[in-house]
């Protein structure tokens, strides 16, 4: 009988640190999505920061596309960055000739020809990405079906 309540007992204290191990690594991985997500939300202040400033200036970003000789561009990513773009170029002899990305239907992009990024892309002089923390993956994935140069909203509102 006391056999059977040890082994309950020890049963008992292997379950519970199981269970602490799984909560544990449950809050590690949650923690460092948190600092992830912190880190790619102050990463965009200082890009609009950096945007505003020059705004302020009477700068945009069209002189970087100018400087470069892209008057023909695309954007990948239609989000809310992708909309400040396009604002910021309104009224440039730059033109936006299509987006592109991977979900159309939730897009809140203001451009009438958006892309899958599977799709067979229309020539561009560049394409702008504005999910720049993810630059790298998406420029491989680009440059396997463009010949044009694919930049990051980053490089762009940085060199202006």
């Amino acid at each position: 009988m006391r056999c059977k309540g040890l082994r309950l007992l020890c049963g008992s204290v292997l379950s519970g640190v199981a269970v602490g191990y799984l909560i544990n690594a449950y809050w590690a991985k949650r923690q460092k999505v948190l600092q992830q997500q912190e880190e790619k939300l102050q990463d965009h202040y200082w890009l609009l920061n950096h945007w505003l400033e020059f705004k302020n200036e009477g700068k945009t970003a069209a002189s970087y596309f100018e400087d470069m000789g892209y008057h023909h561009i695309a954007i990948y990513g239609m989000s809310d960055l992708a909309n400040r773009l396009m604002e910021d170029l309104e009224g440039s002899s730059i033109q936006i000739d299509y987006g592109i990305d991977r979900d159309i239907c939730c897009s809140n992009a203001r451009i009438s020809d958006i892309y899958f990024p599977e799709d067979e892309l229309p020539k561009a002089d560049a394409i702008v990405v504005t999910p720049y923390s993810a630059m790298e993956s998406i420029s491989a994935m680009l440059k396997s079906k463009v010949d044009c140069p694919v930049i990051s909203l980053e490089e762009v509102v940085w060199s202006v």
